[in-house]
């Protein structure tokens, strides 16, 4: 099959059912490195739905698309100009845009236009700039189609996900959505330089999901104007496109659904998953860690993260997957997002706090030491090496692990001991706020068979008994401990010592010097492989000067693997009395132990042990720990907002004619626009016996009417929450203070009637 964009010869790069029932073939070329499918003959089934089910992220991409839109257009662009959206979906970007006042236009031949009607674009004119967000991923003719595009402006700013570099197959990255078998076209970025080639363009993009293919020249850092937006106010066009709306329905030509036009605050609750609507509390778990590492952290929370799926409270979960680094696990809840940059810490900040506003998220856990501006957070400490160990904590990594724990409210530490270093070392802890959820250890380890010890020995050529280091070899890891005892033992030449879990041994000369006869082994083993290196042991050797838990030795003992270890901070919580101690600068000690751990009585009695010691240490009791803390935390921080945030409920009549009930809103909105502290209220609309969606539809219409008659800006961050006669129970009323009754009190149940009225 020839490539689409270079026409090279591209090759079959995997396969994948897609919608669940059609085998489809993808092929890559290997000149620019573009990713297309077999001729997609299952197109119009795909797009039976055009805007899938699973693209929860609708309404945040196009709220921060439009950020991104304006900065640019602000800079480089006539913003008094049209544009068009070109494949808008629903309308929502053209929403946004028209709101902020550029005059933006919608076209797309498969979606049903409900943001942005009236505002369709014309192809027999030409547009300053045209837009296309997601789209060109979904085109079978690339190069065609987007020329066409190019005739109705010099300009075209796209997003799609670029291809990772190490070119992920079907199966192994989010974007090919094989479920929805409309992605049938991935571009790497040098096809997107083949492709503006082709089309006598200039490129621009950010590296990573927002390009720029134009017959003008800009600057190579066009996409840096993103760090620091220009963010001038523009006269926003929604009051021209309100007037005309009514000015239809005063016609008798508006149907009730067009009120909606402007209902974004509204309908991105909607928009989003209907089961969010029903959850007791969302957690945002930003996944950076499998971007920065994939060492035992990655470890941990892939394993936490398997618990919970088969859970109900996956549920409460959203994992934030940053560049497509996280671990897909079957039943968890993904959100694809940008890459931490640590030297644009702020930024990253600005960031999450935006997903999390947008998200409703309840609380916000990191696994490794990112924050939010003003979501509630809890702080997961693994231990305390930078401050134990006096390291430069103005490196940008400490830095942001100082600023998670002055944010977080509360704290999970790995072990007792590095609860106790977070206290010492961070004054401003309390005990009190601190969860221990130790680790636990993956059921695959488990001791290895014969056969597999065998496979194992010939696969790396071990031929003499050997011991196992884990982890880099030098600083606080203390291998040179293990050196110098190791040169002590007489039968020294007998052993080999395999290393793994880190770079290859970087062992000093003088200390390497002293055992040239001893052969090292530096392996990267997967899985399995460290099972069978575990089994087939003398023992684990794990001197550490500190650890925040020493996940390694669980999983050794779990392998039936004899371990030494040292009795520094959080080793005596894992090994128990079931390993071998030794002193961390007593190598005479350290030679007694290589010796002892060789006795068959001593080592029996260490398996023996180890293995009660290891059922002590499951993911699941950790998982349980870690859920039952963030709950509580939700909870709390429900009870003070509940103390803070005085309920007022706002009784309508529904059931009228449609004057009539947007003449009851902006009664209500003109009772409440000057009031002070507005932020202290949360208005609980009951919702008779209409559905939440049309009461939300008529207080949209409302908002936007009323706005446009009356500055009050006050209104933008109003909170309004929808209740049914059916959930206005006794514990609801105990919490509301007033009400604003705007229908006929008569029939209005006595516990009602006797909360007074609001005094604004």
């Amino acid at each position: 099959m020839k490539c689409k964009i270079c026409l090279s010869e591209a090759n079959l790069f995997g396969r994948a059912i897609l919608m669940h029932e059609h085998e489809v073939d993808y092929f890559q070329c290997p000149q620019c490195f573009f990713v297309q499918t077999e001729t997609p003959y299952w197109l119009e089934q795909a797009y039976q739905n055009p805007i899938t089910e699973s693209d929860v992220g609708l309404v945040y991409r196009n709220l921060n698309l439009s950020h991104a839109s304006k900065a640019i257009i602000n800079q480089y662009f006539n913003w008094q100009g049209q544009f068009l959206d070109y494949g808008g979906g629903y309308g929502l970007f053209v929403r946004l845009m028209r709101d902020a006042g550029f005059d933006f236009y919608w076209h797309d031949k498969f979606c049903e236009n409900i943001f942005a009607r009236g505002i369709e674009g014309d192809f027999n004119q030409p547009y300053e700039l045209v837009t296309s967000f997601e789209l060109v991923e979904h085109l079978v003719d690339p190069i065609a189609e987007i020329r066409e595009i190019l005739k109705l402006s010099d300009s075209f700013l796209f997003s799609t996900e670029l291809l990772p570099s190490h070119s992920p197959k079907p199966g192994e990255w989010w974007y090919y959505a094989p479920h929805e078998g409309q992605h049938i076209s991935i571009y790497s970025q040098q096809s997107l330089r083949y492709l503006a080639e082709q089309l006598e363009c200039n490129f621009y993009s950010d590296g990573s999901s927002t390009h720029l293919l134009t017959r003008r020249s800009f600057p190579e850092n066009l996409f840096s104007i993103l760090k620091n937006p220009n963010t001038i106010a523009r006269p926003s066009l929604l009051g021209r496109d309100a007037q005309r709306i009514f000015s239809l329905r005063q016609q008798g030509h508006s149907e009730r659904s067009s009120l909606a036009i402007d209902s974004v605050h509204q309908d991105e609750q909607i928009n989003l998953e209907q089961s969010s609507l029903t959850l007791e509390y969302k957690i945002i778990i930003d996944g950076v860690f499998f971007q920065l590492y994939k060492t035992g952290i990655a470890r941990l929370w892939k394993s936490l993260l398997e618990v919970w799926s088969k859970e109900e409270f996956r549920n409460n979960l959203l994992v934030l997957d940053r560049d497509g680094t996280c671990p897909r696990i079957p039943g968890i809840n993904y959100r694809s997002v940008k890459a931490l940059n640590y030297q644009d810490i702020d930024s990253d900040r600005l960031f999450l706090e935006a997903i999390c506003e947008e998200e409703r998220a309840d609380i916000f856990i990191s696994t490794y030491y990112t924050t939010p501006i003003n979501t509630p957070s809890v702080m997961m400490g693994y231990d305390m090496i930078p401050e134990v160990l006096n390291w430069d904590l103005r490196h940008p990594m400490w830095v942001s692990k100082q600023a998670a724990i002055a944010h977080a409210s509360s704290y999970i530490t790995i072990s007792e001991n590095t609860a106790r270093d977070l206290e010492k070392f961070y004054p401003q802890v309390s005990g009190s706020t601190i969860t221990p959820a130790l680790c636990g250890v993956a059921p695959y380890f488990y001791p290895a068979s014969q056969l597999e010890l065998m496979t194992f020995r010939e696969r790396f050529n071990l031929r003499k008994p050997y011991f196992l280091l884990i982890g880099p070899s030098m600083g606080y890891k203390n291998a040179e401990l293990f050196l110098n005892g190791l040169d002590q033992l007489v039968s020294r030449q007998g052993f080999d010592v395999v290393c793994t879990g880190g770079s290859a041994p970087t062992f000093s000369a003088e200390a390497r010097s002293l055992i040239p006869d001893v052969m090292f082994h530096a392996l990267s083993l997967n899985d399995d492989q460290l099972r069978a290196a575990y089994s087939g042991a003398i023992a684990l050797v794990y001197p550490s000067k500190y650890e925040g838990f020493g996940l390694p030795i669980v999983e050794a003992m779990k392998c039936n693997c004899p371990v030494i270890t040292c009795a520094n901070a959080s080793l005596p919580e894992v090994g128990g009395d079931a390993v071998l101690y030794v002193g961390d600068d007593d190598a005479n000690g350290m030679t007694n132990a290589l010796l002892e751990v060789q006795s068959p009585n001593v080592r029996t009695q260490l398996i023996r042990l180890g293995g009660e010691q290891a059922k002590k240490f499951t993911w699941q009791n950790m998982g349980d720990t870690i859920k039952k803390c963030l709950f509580n935390q939700v909870k709390t921080l429900r009870e003070v907002d509940n103390v803070l945030i005085q309920k007022i409920l706002i009784l309508i009549d529904w059931i009228q004619d449609e004057e009539v009930i947007l003449e009851s809103i902006l009664k209500f909105l003109q009772i409440v626009q000057n009031v002070e502290n507005l932020d202290s209220y949360e208005f609980v609309v009951e919702t008779g016996e209409i559905s939440v969606e049309d009461v939300d539809t008529f207080l949209s219409s409302g908002m936007m009417y009323f706005l446009m008659e009356n500055e009050a800006p006050e209104l933008a961050g109003l909170k309004v929450k929808f209740l049914s006669p059916q959930e206005l129970d006794n514990k609801v009323i105990g919490k509301i203070v007033s009400k604003i009754c705007l229908r006929d009190p008569n029939g209005i149940q006595l516990m009602i009637q006797q909360i007074p009225d609001f005094e604004s």
